[in-house]
């Protein structure tokens, strides 16, 4: 299943003998749901929206109803359990420097408050170029641009040991160019909090 897919919950019901098992696809944060089947071996039950329900009764896969609260009500201990899913960012950067663009500076925030949300987590910095400049000195400012990034999160109250930086020059580019060009959104940081 890919990173976003649901949360998917399985309940045995060893006190109801005739449900043996119920599966609900829950939604995404941003509302969109993964897929799955309920097979019994015989009968295959699809699930591919929020709150599709399937379940075994007596050894057979079939679709049922569950309603949202009814859902809440019966797994929320287990939705109160699920991990924030990760998060990326990208912040840009002033030309051949570790100085971030006015519209950078404000994203900060967001990626500082995303990090602060989570009751544990890992920081992972990885600084890029243009292509202007030869490799090493691309490489150099690439790092630099990452570990700025990193010392103002440990500014802001961020552990050191959680977060980790390093410099791909210009090896990842968003945006394909040729040797040698200035590509604005080339020059950034790409900051993945989990």
């Amino acid at each position: 299943m890919r990173q976003l897919a649901p949360l998917l919950l399985a309940l045995a019901l060893g006190a109801c003998a005739s449900r043996d098992a119920l599966f609900v696809v829950l939604p995404n944060p941003d509302g969109s749901a993964g897929e799955i089947t309920v097979d019994d071996g015989k009968t295959k039950v699809p699930l591919n929206q929020p709150y599709a329900a399937g379940e075994i009764r007596g050894g057979k896969a079939e679709a049922t109803q569950i309603a949202p609260q009814e859902a809440q009500a019966i797994f929320g201990s287990a939705i109160a359990a699920r991990p924030i899913l990760p998060a990326h960012f990208r912040l840009y950067f002033v030309r051949d420097s570790d100085t971030l663009t006015p519209e950078s500076l404000q994203q900060y925030r967001a990626v500082f408050n995303d990090i602060r949300r989570r009751p544990v987590y890992q920081v992972e910095v990885i600084g890029h170029t243009d292509t202007l400049g030869d490799r090493g000195y691309n490489q150099r400012l690439s790092l630099r641009r990452a570990q700025a990034i990193r010392e103002r999160l440990i500014k802001d109250g961020v552990a050191s040991t959680a977060i980790s930086a390093a410099g791909r020059g210009e090896l990842d580019p968003a945006v394909k160019t040729a040797d040698n060009v200035s590509e604005p959104r080339n020059r950034r940081v790409e900051i993945t909090v989990r």
